[in-house]
């Protein structure tokens, strides 16, 4: 591999990018760029989860480091608190459910800047709430010539011609 798309031709220092900030305290809407679920370890210690599954999102905020967010699977009322604000249906007992449906789903978080136990700055999300945006593309307009539009206007019968 060839360095040269990564190092400046000037003073041959690495070229690097300005970080991204960590998300402020409050409401944001972002959209969800990744998400899985696996088994997490600290999860593993409810007994209704043996295994510890998660289902774990990526929100990406426009300007700001991405959030990372893990909710356990038998925490039900997170999960659906999560489908609600992606505008998608939660997951039913007896249905199998895919959580690649949450992709590219827009949502509003709350967050808080918290610091972990070993002083490191997080980004920890308190909660999803319902957005206003929608999650479905706006319509194209429909090309009209000026008779169809005055037509449209005046709900003209389509059949009648005007002599």
């Amino acid at each position: 591999m060839r360095w040269d798309d990564f190092i400046d031709a000037d003073d041959g220092q690495v070229a690097t990018q300005a970080p991204e900030q960590l998300l402020p305290d409050g409401t944001h809407v972002g959209k969800i760029g990744w998400v899985q679920i696996g088994s997490k370890d600290w999860a593993k210690r409810d007994e209704q989860n043996p295994d510890g599954l998660c289902i774990t999102v990526r929100v990406d905020v426009s300007g700001y480091k991405s959030v990372f967010q893990s909710i356990p699977c038998h925490w039900r009322g997170a999960i659906e608190e999560l489908c609600r604000s992606a505008r998608v249906a939660p997951p039913a007992k007896g249905e199998d459910w895919d959580e690649e449906q949450l992709l590219d789903q827009v949502v509003s978080i709350e967050t808080l800047l918290s610091v972990s136990g070993r002083g490191n700055e997080f980004v920890k999300v308190v909660r999803f709430k319902p957005t206003a945006q929608t999650n479905t593309p706006k319509p194209k307009p429909v090309k009209q010539t000026a008779t169809q539009k005055i037509d449209a206007e005046t709900k003209a019968d389509p059949d009648d011609i005007p002599f």
